[in-house]
């Protein structure tokens, strides 16, 4: 039986092979193994009216390359191969989607914020904190909510974040993590002794 290690490494080296405007024309072989793989994706719409496979350099670092479904209406969308080998949990996914709808949030605190650890006074690989723990955050915000999102969209790193229909959701958690949140500088080694309970 072949490892997941194995699988990734096959699968990473499909993708390598470069750019494609075709795997359907191109690469048929490659096709239809990818199409078994892609089988295994959490999310099984994405493989909805998939007419084709193509292969780009990704947006955010074109030193890689990444896989987009081509659909019969023209539209096409990314899909992570690695998703389909070592699935994230539904868990994963919510907790992903609520960090990165914060994003912007840790980046204006971490921009206006002394660049140097509260705790030890430490001014290298600067942590941004929350005193009151994320996770409680998210369990608080959750609480009693029967609107809570179970899918996904993947944003340009192939990460959860929220589906525009789940915007009104997403909207009330950014304002609740505003008004609710507290943000500290903790240097890394600080930020890893902490207790996380």
């Amino acid at each position: 039986m072949v490892s997941k290690k194995e699988q990734t490494e096959y699968f990473k080296q499909l993708l390598n092979k470069g750019l494609c405007k075709s795997l359907l024309n191109e690469r048929p072989k490659d096709f239809e193994e990818l199409m078994c793989l892609f089988k295994n994706h959490p999310d099984t719409n994405k493989l909805n009216n998939v007419k084709d496979i193509y292969i780009i350099r990704n947006k955010k670092n074109s030193k890689y390359f990444e896989f987009r479904l081509i659909k019969s209406d023209g539209t096409d969308e990314d899909i992570s191969y690695r998703n389909c080998i070592n699935k994230r949990s539904s868990n994963y996914d919510i907790n992903q989607a609520f960090r990165n709808s914060i994003d912007y949030q840790i980046r204006d605190f971490r921009n206006n914020c002394s660049k140097e650890c509260v705790l030890c006074g430490c001014n290298k690989d600067i942590h941004i904190d929350h005193i009151y723990l994320f996770k409680n955050l998210v369990k608080d915000f959750i609480n009693e909510r029967d609107d809570i999102p179970t899918s996904f969209d993947d944003n340009i790193d192939n990460s959860a974040i929220f589906k525009k229909e789940d915007i009104n959701f997403e909207k009330e958690w950014k304002e609740y993590h505003e008004q609710n949140s507290t943000l500290r500088p903790l240097c890394k080694n600080c930020n890893l002794k902490r207790s996380k309970n």
